[in-house]
Protein backbone atom coordinates (compact mmCIF):
# COMPACT_ATOMS: atom_id res chain seq x y z
CA UNK A 1 0.00 0.00 0.00
CA UNK A 2 2.74 2.12 0.90
CA UNK A 3 4.29 1.55 -2.59
CA UNK A 4 1.57 2.50 -4.34
CA UNK A 5 1.02 5.71 -2.54
CA UNK A 6 4.73 6.50 -3.36
CA UNK A 7 4.13 5.46 -7.23
CA UNK A 8 1.20 7.55 -7.38
CA UNK A 9 2.59 10.39 -5.85
CA UNK A 10 5.42 10.21 -8.21
CA UNK A 11 2.72 9.73 -11.06
CA UNK A 12 1.12 12.62 -9.87
CA UNK A 13 4.36 15.01 -9.89
CA UNK A 14 5.32 13.79 -13.58
CA UNK A 15 2.36 14.45 -14.79
CA UNK A 16 2.26 18.24 -13.69
CA UNK A 17 5.78 18.60 -14.89
CA UNK A 18 4.68 17.42 -18.42
CA UNK A 19 1.28 18.84 -18.50
CA UNK A 20 2.47 22.28 -20.02
CA UNK A 21 3.71 20.98 -22.63
CA UNK A 22 1.14 18.32 -23.40
CA UNK A 23 -1.59 21.07 -23.67
CA UNK A 24 0.69 22.91 -25.81
CA UNK A 25 0.71 20.27 -28.55
CA UNK A 26 -2.97 19.42 -28.13
CA UNK A 27 -3.36 22.86 -28.68
CA UNK A 28 -1.09 23.17 -31.79
CA UNK A 29 -2.75 20.15 -33.17
CA UNK A 30 -6.61 20.94 -32.96
CA UNK A 31 -6.78 24.56 -32.55
CA UNK A 32 -5.75 25.06 -36.54
CA UNK A 33 -8.67 22.04 -37.01
CA UNK A 34 -11.14 23.71 -35.05
CA UNK A 35 -10.37 26.86 -36.54
CA UNK A 36 -10.49 25.94 -40.22
CA UNK A 37 -14.34 24.22 -39.42
CA UNK A 38 -15.21 27.58 -38.08
CA UNK A 39 -14.08 29.57 -41.26
CA UNK A 40 -15.55 26.80 -43.36
CA UNK A 41 -18.95 28.04 -43.08
CA UNK A 42 -18.70 31.50 -43.00
CA UNK A 43 -17.69 34.21 -46.06
CA UNK A 44 -14.11 34.41 -45.13
CA UNK A 45 -12.26 36.04 -48.25
CA UNK A 46 -9.13 38.56 -47.81
CA UNK A 47 -10.22 40.81 -50.57
CA UNK A 48 -12.78 41.58 -48.34
CA UNK A 49 -12.56 44.55 -46.09
CA UNK A 50 -14.33 43.11 -43.26
CA UNK A 51 -13.31 39.84 -41.76
CA UNK A 52 -14.89 37.79 -40.89
CA UNK A 53 -17.84 38.36 -43.38
CA UNK A 54 -20.41 36.19 -41.44
CA UNK A 55 -22.14 32.93 -41.37
CA UNK A 56 -23.49 31.61 -44.71
CA UNK A 57 -24.10 27.53 -43.41
CA UNK A 58 -23.40 25.02 -45.83
CA UNK A 59 -23.33 27.84 -48.24
CA UNK A 60 -19.36 27.03 -49.10
CA UNK A 61 -19.63 23.73 -49.23
CA UNK A 62 -22.81 23.83 -52.06
CA UNK A 63 -20.41 25.75 -54.14
CA UNK A 64 -17.79 23.40 -53.82
CA UNK A 65 -19.74 20.27 -54.87
CA UNK A 66 -21.37 21.92 -57.77
CA UNK A 67 -17.99 23.09 -58.71
CA UNK A 68 -16.96 21.61 -62.32
CA UNK A 69 -13.08 22.40 -60.98
CA UNK A 70 -13.66 20.66 -58.13
CA UNK A 71 -14.95 17.56 -59.84
CA UNK A 72 -12.16 18.22 -62.34
CA UNK A 73 -9.61 18.05 -59.64
CA UNK A 74 -10.95 15.23 -57.84
CA UNK A 75 -10.86 13.32 -61.47
CA UNK A 76 -7.49 13.93 -61.92
CA UNK A 77 -6.12 13.05 -58.49
CA UNK A 78 -7.87 9.82 -58.46
CA UNK A 79 -6.47 9.06 -61.86
CA UNK A 80 -2.68 10.16 -60.78
CA UNK A 81 -3.10 8.46 -57.71
CA UNK A 82 -4.18 5.10 -58.53
CA UNK A 83 -2.23 4.35 -61.69
CA UNK A 84 1.35 5.96 -59.83
CA UNK A 85 -0.09 3.83 -57.07
CA UNK A 86 -0.18 0.35 -58.65
CA UNK A 87 2.89 0.53 -60.56
CA UNK A 88 4.60 1.53 -57.59
CA UNK A 89 3.89 -1.49 -55.55
CA UNK A 90 4.35 -3.48 -58.83
CA UNK A 91 8.06 -2.19 -59.51
CA UNK A 92 8.60 -2.00 -55.70
CA UNK A 93 7.84 -5.59 -55.34
CA UNK A 94 9.83 -6.69 -58.50
CA UNK A 95 13.06 -4.75 -57.66
CA UNK A 96 12.95 -5.95 -54.28
CA UNK A 97 13.21 -9.37 -55.39
CA UNK A 98 15.64 -8.19 -58.14
CA UNK A 99 17.62 -6.84 -55.04
CA UNK A 100 17.76 -9.30 -52.11
CA UNK A 101 21.21 -9.95 -50.93
CA UNK A 102 23.82 -8.78 -48.67
CA UNK A 103 26.82 -8.63 -50.96
CA UNK A 104 28.09 -5.33 -51.97
CA UNK A 105 26.70 -5.13 -55.56
CA UNK A 106 23.39 -5.77 -54.34
CA UNK A 107 23.70 -3.13 -51.68
CA UNK A 108 25.14 -0.40 -54.19
CA UNK A 109 22.58 -1.29 -56.60
CA UNK A 110 20.08 -1.04 -53.61
CA UNK A 111 21.47 2.83 -52.88
CA UNK A 112 21.75 3.92 -56.34
CA UNK A 113 17.60 2.75 -56.58
CA UNK A 114 16.41 4.79 -52.94
CA UNK A 115 17.77 8.17 -54.45
CA UNK A 116 14.96 9.14 -56.22
CA UNK A 117 13.41 9.15 -52.61
CA UNK A 118 15.67 11.87 -50.78
CA UNK A 119 15.13 14.01 -53.61
CA UNK A 120 12.92 17.40 -52.17
CA UNK A 121 9.32 17.36 -54.20
CA UNK A 122 9.97 20.71 -56.18
CA UNK A 123 13.38 19.96 -57.11
CA UNK A 124 12.47 16.87 -58.47
CA UNK A 125 9.54 18.38 -60.40
CA UNK A 126 12.03 21.01 -61.61
CA UNK A 127 14.31 18.75 -63.06
CA UNK A 128 11.39 16.39 -64.45
CA UNK A 129 10.56 19.74 -66.07
CA UNK A 130 13.52 20.04 -67.99
CA UNK A 131 13.68 16.57 -69.22
CA UNK A 132 9.86 16.45 -70.09
CA UNK A 133 10.42 19.99 -72.39
CA UNK A 134 9.46 18.85 -75.91
CA UNK A 135 12.54 20.92 -77.44
CA UNK A 136 15.50 20.90 -75.74
CA UNK A 137 14.54 17.39 -73.12
CA UNK A 138 16.04 15.12 -73.08
CA UNK A 139 13.85 12.64 -73.63
CA UNK A 140 12.18 13.73 -76.44
CA UNK A 141 15.62 14.20 -77.76
CA UNK A 142 16.23 10.49 -77.21
CA UNK A 143 13.28 9.64 -79.00
CA UNK A 144 14.34 11.69 -82.15
CA UNK A 145 17.84 9.63 -81.91
CA UNK A 146 15.57 6.45 -82.42
CA UNK A 147 12.87 7.55 -85.06
CA UNK A 148 10.47 8.84 -82.62
CA UNK A 149 8.31 11.91 -82.61
CA UNK A 150 8.12 12.86 -78.66
CA UNK A 151 4.91 13.85 -77.23
CA UNK A 152 4.32 17.52 -75.74
CA UNK A 153 4.45 16.33 -72.62
CA UNK A 154 3.51 19.05 -70.97
CA UNK A 155 1.26 21.32 -73.00
CA UNK A 156 -1.05 18.18 -73.98
CA UNK A 157 -3.84 17.44 -71.41
CA UNK A 158 -3.22 13.86 -71.62
CA UNK A 159 0.48 13.61 -71.66
CA UNK A 160 1.03 15.79 -68.46
CA UNK A 161 -1.06 13.74 -66.44
CA UNK A 162 1.24 11.02 -67.92
CA UNK A 163 4.20 12.67 -66.99
CA UNK A 164 2.88 13.85 -63.50
CA UNK A 165 2.16 9.81 -62.88
CA UNK A 166 5.86 9.13 -64.31
CA UNK A 167 7.33 11.45 -61.59
CA UNK A 168 5.41 9.89 -58.47
CA UNK A 169 6.50 6.76 -59.66
CA UNK A 170 9.90 7.03 -60.01
CA UNK A 171 10.31 9.02 -56.77
CA UNK A 172 8.06 7.14 -54.70
CA UNK A 173 8.62 3.43 -55.50
CA UNK A 174 12.11 3.28 -53.90
CA UNK A 175 10.20 3.86 -50.52
CA UNK A 176 8.07 0.63 -51.63
CA UNK A 177 11.37 -1.47 -52.32
CA UNK A 178 12.72 -0.89 -48.63
CA UNK A 179 9.53 -1.53 -47.12
CA UNK A 180 8.90 -4.95 -49.14
CA UNK A 181 12.55 -6.23 -48.78
CA UNK A 182 12.13 -5.21 -45.09
CA UNK A 183 9.03 -7.47 -45.00
CA UNK A 184 10.73 -9.97 -47.64
CA UNK A 185 13.74 -10.47 -44.35
CA UNK A 186 10.72 -11.50 -42.27
CA UNK A 187 9.78 -14.52 -43.91
CA UNK A 188 10.69 -17.46 -42.71
CA UNK A 189 12.96 -18.97 -44.40
CA UNK A 190 11.67 -22.74 -43.38
CA UNK A 191 8.53 -21.83 -45.48
CA UNK A 192 10.11 -21.11 -48.74
CA UNK A 193 12.52 -24.46 -48.14
CA UNK A 194 9.86 -26.66 -47.54
CA UNK A 195 8.00 -25.36 -50.99
CA UNK A 196 10.65 -25.89 -53.00
CA UNK A 197 11.69 -29.35 -51.46
CA UNK A 198 8.10 -29.84 -52.59
CA UNK A 199 8.66 -28.80 -56.22
CA UNK A 200 7.50 -25.24 -56.08
CA UNK A 201 8.81 -23.17 -58.48
CA UNK A 202 10.24 -19.64 -57.31
CA UNK A 203 6.75 -17.68 -59.07
CA UNK A 204 4.77 -20.55 -57.22
CA UNK A 205 6.67 -19.60 -53.61
CA UNK A 206 6.11 -16.07 -54.12
CA UNK A 207 2.14 -16.52 -54.83
CA UNK A 208 1.74 -19.39 -52.55
CA UNK A 209 3.66 -17.93 -49.71
CA UNK A 210 5.29 -14.64 -49.87
CA UNK A 211 2.11 -12.62 -51.37
CA UNK A 212 -0.04 -13.98 -48.62
CA UNK A 213 2.99 -12.63 -45.49
CA UNK A 214 3.50 -9.84 -47.70
CA UNK A 215 -0.54 -8.80 -48.18
CA UNK A 216 -0.93 -7.00 -44.84
CA UNK A 217 1.89 -4.93 -45.16
CA UNK A 218 1.00 -3.87 -48.96
CA UNK A 219 -2.18 -2.89 -47.36
CA UNK A 220 -0.58 -0.62 -45.45
CA UNK A 221 2.07 0.68 -48.25
CA UNK A 222 -0.58 1.31 -50.31
CA UNK A 223 -3.04 3.43 -47.86
CA UNK A 224 0.54 5.05 -47.23
CA UNK A 225 1.34 5.98 -50.57
CA UNK A 226 -2.51 6.78 -51.66
CA UNK A 227 -2.78 9.22 -49.00
CA UNK A 228 0.77 10.69 -49.93
CA UNK A 229 -0.01 10.88 -53.11
CA UNK A 230 -3.47 12.64 -52.82
CA UNK A 231 -1.62 15.19 -51.04
CA UNK A 232 1.32 15.80 -53.00
CA UNK A 233 1.15 19.20 -54.75
CA UNK A 234 5.10 20.19 -54.63
CA UNK A 235 5.58 17.86 -58.07
CA UNK A 236 2.35 19.25 -60.01
CA UNK A 237 3.07 22.65 -58.85
CA UNK A 238 6.65 22.39 -59.99
CA UNK A 239 6.23 20.33 -62.83
CA UNK A 240 3.12 21.24 -64.77
CA UNK A 241 1.39 24.30 -62.13
CA UNK A 242 -1.76 22.78 -62.79
CA UNK A 243 -2.18 22.99 -66.33
CA UNK A 244 -2.46 22.85 -69.33
CA UNK A 245 -5.74 24.64 -68.21
CA UNK A 246 -6.87 22.22 -65.58
CA UNK A 247 -5.41 19.33 -67.32
CA UNK A 248 -3.38 18.31 -63.87
CA UNK A 249 -5.47 20.36 -61.26
CA UNK A 250 -5.81 18.00 -58.21
CA UNK A 251 -7.33 18.30 -54.83
CA UNK A 252 -4.67 19.98 -53.09
CA UNK A 253 -3.65 22.65 -55.89
CA UNK A 254 -7.34 23.06 -56.02
CA UNK A 255 -7.52 24.14 -52.39
CA UNK A 256 -4.00 26.13 -52.39
CA UNK A 257 -5.50 28.01 -55.41
CA UNK A 258 -8.86 29.22 -53.40
CA UNK A 259 -6.67 29.83 -50.22
CA UNK A 260 -3.68 30.91 -51.31
CA UNK A 261 -4.00 32.69 -55.06
CA UNK A 262 -7.60 33.55 -54.93
CA UNK A 263 -7.66 34.40 -51.20
CA UNK A 264 -11.41 32.78 -50.52
CA UNK A 265 -10.27 30.99 -46.89
CA UNK A 266 -13.79 29.87 -46.56
CA UNK A 267 -14.42 27.91 -49.70
CA UNK A 268 -10.62 26.34 -49.07
CA UNK A 269 -11.42 25.35 -45.52
CA UNK A 270 -14.84 23.81 -46.88
CA UNK A 271 -12.67 22.14 -49.63
CA UNK A 272 -10.13 20.78 -47.31
CA UNK A 273 -13.06 19.37 -44.67
CA UNK A 274 -14.29 17.51 -47.97
CA UNK A 275 -11.38 16.38 -48.60
CA UNK A 276 -10.73 15.03 -44.71
CA UNK A 277 -14.04 13.41 -44.83
CA UNK A 278 -13.85 10.88 -47.60
CA UNK A 279 -9.69 10.40 -46.63
CA UNK A 280 -11.05 9.02 -43.00
CA UNK A 281 -13.90 6.89 -45.04
CA UNK A 282 -11.34 5.40 -47.04
CA UNK A 283 -8.63 4.85 -44.20
CA UNK A 284 -11.15 3.23 -41.73
CA UNK A 285 -11.94 0.90 -45.16
CA UNK A 286 -8.34 0.23 -45.50
CA UNK A 287 -7.89 -0.45 -41.75
CA UNK A 288 -10.88 -2.89 -42.33
CA UNK A 289 -9.65 -4.64 -44.94
CA UNK A 290 -6.73 -5.56 -43.15
CA UNK A 291 -7.72 -6.61 -39.71
CA UNK A 292 -10.32 -8.92 -41.94
CA UNK A 293 -7.49 -10.14 -43.71
CA UNK A 294 -5.54 -11.00 -40.54
CA UNK A 295 -8.29 -12.66 -39.06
Amino acid sequence: MGIYRVKNKEWKSYSLLISPTVIFVIFLQFYPLAYSFYISFQEWALTSSQLPQGFNYLKNYNDILNDSVFHRAVKNSLIITITSVFFQIVLGVILAYLTIGSTWTIRCIRTILILPMVIAPIAAGTLWRMLFNSRSGLINNLLIKVGIVGPEWLSDQTWSVISVIILDIWQATPFVLLVVVAGISSIPKDFQESASIDGASSFQIFLRIDLPILTPLLLIVFLFRFMDSLLNMDSVYSLTFGGPGYGTYTLTFYIYTLGLRNFNFGDASAASWIFMFFSIIFISFIFYLQKKYEN
